[in-house]
């Protein structure tokens, strides 16, 4: 895998988080970190009688602003041993962040921010980003601190596959565990073509184990790439957003698919993967 590390830094506490987590990814990975800040015009009307040389002070200063921002980007990647470079660019920054993430490793964004990167919050610039980015999308609200397993969700989706895939790389990166989460819930009878006339523990257990042998072989062939990783695997019955959130207790890292379907029905970003993404305890990962 190539490309580099993208952060989004605007001096915020938010994104401060996202950038001390994507400086040690970048360190541990041996990629580059490209630290990226923004800045736009305000909204706000200066007035009929503002002058050319008024504007022009404001926008000196936003550039001023930015530019001090990212240079504190980069000294605080430099000082966890990332090898970073800075671009300070104008307009919004869900865009510049999803143009740059063609070809990158992965992007990774702060719960919320402030400043330069105006409107940073969960709803806006993340799930923008989480949505349209080219790469996985890595949103900081927390970074727990001794979080040695790596959770996936997968349900057997192309993209929970592609989800689980990316974890397998970056445990084997990392030196983590991986736990592998299966979680499934019984459609309502309502919704069978023909109601089953078994008793319903049976139907629970033939569900278990069917959901339990989908997720076996899909991790066959990532068990045999990735040697190294050391697999826990997860078969459970309940809700996915319940099961990843919990799971994501003490955990170094979430990673799920932007879309999903059987157990994980709906993984729609704005359904599972966003409710985890505004509930997990530690980074999440929409892997799309």
């Amino acid at each position: 895998m190539s490309g580099s590390i993208i952060v989004g830094y605007d001096g915020s506490e938010g994104s401060a988080l996202a950038l001390r987590w994507a400086a040690q990814a970048a360190q541990q990975r041996g990629r580059t970190l490209e630290v990226i800040t923004t800045w736009t015009m305000p909204s706000a009307d200066l007035g009929i009688g503002a002058s050319g040389t008024l504007q022009g002070e404001l926008l000196d200063d936003l550039r001023a602003e930015a530019k001090a921002a990212n240079d504190e980007g980069l000294r605080i990647a430099a000082e966890l041993g990332a090898n970073a470079t800075g671009e300070v660019l104008v307009g919004r920054t869900a865009s510049a962040l999803v143009h740059h993430s063609e070809g990158a490793e992965m992007v990774a964004v702060g719960s919320h921010g402030s400043g330069g990167l105006t409107g940073y919050l969960l709803g806006s610039v993340s799930r923008q980003v989480a949505t349209h980015a080219q790469c996985p999308t890595v949103v900081v609200r927390s970074v727990p601190e001794g979080g040695q397993d790596m959770v996936v969700g997968v349900d057997g989706s192309p993209h929970s596959l592609k989800a689980l895939e990316w974890a397998f790389e970056q445990a084997s990166f990392s030196g983590m565990s991986l736990r592998v989460l299966h979680s499934w819930e019984i459609p309502p009878t309502w919704s069978m073509v023909e109601v089953p006339s078994y008793e319903p523990e049976v139907l629970i257990r033939d569900y278990g184990n069917a959901e339990l042998r989908e997720t076996s072989e899909a991790m066959a062939g990532f068990r045999e790439n990735f040697p190294d990783v050391k697999v826990r695997q997860e078969v459970m019955k309940g809700s996915p957003v319940k099961a990843l959130v919990k799971a994501s207790e003490g955990a170094a890292m979430l990673v799920v698919g932007s879309r999903g379907l059987g157990g994980f029905r709906g993984l729609l970003l704005g359904s599972v993967s966003h409710a985890v993404v505004h509930k997990a305890d530690c980074p999440v990962a929409v892997v799309p």
